[in-house]
């Protein structure tokens, strides 16, 4: 009978249980929907409805396991009904149980005829014996677990779901990085630059560019080692994003190193604006024209 009972007990918590998704269900259907007629919204409305239907379907369920619970009393036979007696007076003798067999409550093998069901297969039959008491906490834990989860994660919304969860976390590492690359001016790159026209900006492009360039392209931008940078022709493109990205990448096939471990990005944006602003100022020994002539 203690089993029965806590079959009993475990079928009217799962029922218990499995009215909550519909209460989760309809609140989520109706999350988007607007206002009913007369002020009451459809998210209430729906609840409302879903809750008297869920214990309307609880109470009868109560009354169909208490039929059950009836009729099988009635329909014990009556050796069925003595052996219960019989086990429950022996279970009720006072008797020294270790820690272990409290845990288990285990019948010992010596008594186990009084645990045995009528139920035979084969020549083996079947003990009742009760479930573990660690083992039925668990199995309670396990329900009140469930039910603060539930309420938690889909019904009160106290803690995001999993891809929310992700889709935050991405969010504000995308916002570190930003910070961290506007602090460090590593904001700009090749997507983005845009030519300076300032003066200010300009001179600087101008100290670096005979820093780092002046060597190999000419002080007056004629070309030397490297092509002619001061007539309408490039070989790697000639807008701003394209010398950008030929200053901060280099062409090493070409001997030009990669600037970028060098120079900043506003350093590379400086250098690029006073290029291309020197673009036909046709200084004395240019180089020929090389690459394909770009019109801005």
């Amino acid at each position: 009978m203690k089993k029965q009972t806590l079959t009993y007990k475990g079928i009217m918590a799962a029922l218990a249980l499995s009215t909550i998704p519909g209460l989760v269900t309809a609140q989520q259907a109706s999350g988007a929907s607007g206002t009913a007629a007369g002020g009451i919204s459809q998210v209430d409305l729906l609840l409302g409805i879903a809750v008297v239907l869920a214990g309307l379907i609880f109470l009868c369920t109560l009354v169909l396991l208490y039929a059950v619970v009836v009729m099988k009393k009635v329909m014990l036979k009556p050796e069925e009904a003595g052996a219960t007696v019989a086990v429950a007076e022996t279970a009720q003798q006072p008797q020294k149980l270790s820690i272990w067999s409290k845990l288990n409550d285990a019948v010992p093998v010596e008594r186990e005829e009084e645990v045995m069901t009528d139920h035979e297969y084969d020549g083996i039959r079947e003990l009742d014996n009760n479930l573990p008491p660690w083992w039925k906490a668990m199995f309670y834990a396990t329900i009140v677990f469930s039910v603060v989860y539930l309420a938690a994660y889909h019904v009160m919304d106290w803690a995001p779901l999993q891809d929310e969860e992700y889709e935050q976390e991405v969010l504000a590492a995308k916002l570190e990085v930003e910070a961290y690359l506007a602090e460090k001016g590593g904001a700009i790159d090749e997507t983005n630059v845009e030519l300076l026209t300032d003066e200010a900006a300009l001179a600087e492009g101008a100290k670096v560019y005979g820093s780092y360039c002046g060597a190999c392209h000419g002080a007056e931008l004629q070309g030397g080692v490297g092509p002619n940078l001061a007539d309408t022709y490039w070989i790697h493109g000639g807008d701003v994003k394209d010398v950008f990205k030929t200053i901060k990448k280099g062409v090493p096939q070409k001997g030009m190193i990669s600037w970028e471990a060098q120079l900043s990005p506003e350093q590379i944006q400086q250098v690029t604006s006073f290029i291309i602003s020197k673009e036909g100022s046709n200084p004395e020994n240019a180089k020929e024209p090389q690459g394909e002539e770009f019109k801005r």
